[in-house]
C-alpha cells in the first residue's frame, strides 16, 4: 500500500499525531535501527499522548482555574504557613477521589486557600477526574439560573459527574433557605459520586452561625466534615508579599500562592 494511502487513512480514522509521527520518521529516517513492533509501538505512543495532552488541556479549559496556573510544585511550604510538604502527599495520588474524600481548608484571606485548592484540582485532572470550580456566590446564580429554565436537575447531574467540585469562599455570604436546601442537595449529591473541595475564612466551629437553619446546618455540616482532609493555612497575605517590592525573592513566584 501506498504510504499516502495510509497517511490518509490514519487522519480519516482521527489519528493526525500518528499520521504526522510517521511522516516525520519516514522524512528523517531515525527509526531504521527499530523493529516492526518497536516502530508501531512508537507511533502508538505519541498518538496516545497527544490524545492526553489534548483531554487534559479540555478539562483545565472546563475546570475555571485562573490563567496562571497553580500547581503543587510551587506552593511556598514553610513553618509559617501552617502545613508542611507531608501534608500534602496525600494529593499526590487519587485516593482521596476514590474515597470520595473532601477537602477543607481554612484562613484568613490571602492566605493562598484559592491557589492550594487549584493545585489540587490541577493534580486531581492530571490524574484523570474533571475538576470544576465555582465561587460560593456564583454557585447559587447558577442555581437561580437552572430553576428559572427548568434545567435544575441537569445542573445537579453536572455537578453530580464532576469528580472534584470546588466551592471557593465558601460561606461568604449569607443564603436563605432556598438555597440553603440546594446547598445540602448538592453536597448530597457529591457524598456519593465525587470529592468536595472548600477554601473559607471561617473556622468550621463557626459554620452553623451563617446558615439559616439549625437543622439543615447540621445536614451540611456533617456531609461536609465527616472524614474530610482539613488543612488551616496562616501568614502574612501572600498578596502583599508579592506587592511588597522589599521582597524580591517572593515578588519572583508570582504562580505561587495568591
Amino acid at each position: 500500500m501506498h504510504i499516502q494511502s495510509v497517511l490518509d487513512q490514519l487522519r480519516a480514522l482521527r489519528m493526525a499525531t500518528m499520521a504526522e509521527a510517521l511522516t516525520a520518521h519516514i522524512r528523517d529516517g531515525n527509526s531504521r535501527d527499530l523493529s516492526h513492533e518497536e516502530f508501531v509501538a512508537l507511533l502508538v505512543e505519541e498518538e496516545f499522548n497527544a490524545r492526553q495532552n489534548r483531554k487534559l488541556s479540555r478539562m483545565i479549559s472546563r475546570a475555571g482555574f485562573k490563567p496562571e496556573q497553580a500547581s503543587m510544585e510551587n506552593v511556598i511550604m514553610n513553618p509559617t504557613r501552617g502545613f508542611q510538604k507531608r501534608d500534602l502527599a496525600a494529593f499526590a495520588t487519587d485516593a482521596w477521589i476514590v474515597a470520595t474524600q473532601n477537602i477543607v481548608l481554612t484562613g484568613p484571606t490571602g492566605c493562598g486557600k484559592t491557589y492550594l485548592a487549584e493545585a489540587i484540582g490541577y493534580r486531581a485532572c492530571i490524574l484523570g477526574y474533571p475538576a470544576i470550580k465555582i465561587r460560593y456566590p456564583r454557585l447559587f446564580e447558577e442555581v437561580h439560573a437552572a430553576k428559572g429554565t427548568g434545567a435544575y436537575l441537569r445542573y445537579l447531574n453536572k455537578l453530580a459527574k464532576t469528580k472534584v467540585l470546588i466551592i471557593d469562599d465558601f460561606l461568604m455570604q449569607p443564603i436563605e433557605i432556598a438555597d440553603a436546601n440546594a446547598l445540602l442537595e448538592i453536597i448530597e449529591e457529591k457524598d456519593q459520586t465525587g470529592s468536595l473541595i472548600l477554601t473559607t475564612q471561617f473556622p468550621i466551629d463557626k459554620w452553623h452561625q451563617r446558615l439559616p437553619d439549625p437543622t439543615l446546618a447540621d445536614a451540611i455540616c456533617d456531609r461536609i466534615v465527616h472524614g474530610a482532609i482539613k488543612l488551616h493555612l496562616d501568614g502574612e497575605s501572600m498578596r502583599k508579599e508579592q506587592r511588597n517590592p522589599r521582597q524580591s525573592d517572593r515578588g519572583k513566584e508570582k504562580t505561587t500562592l495568591s
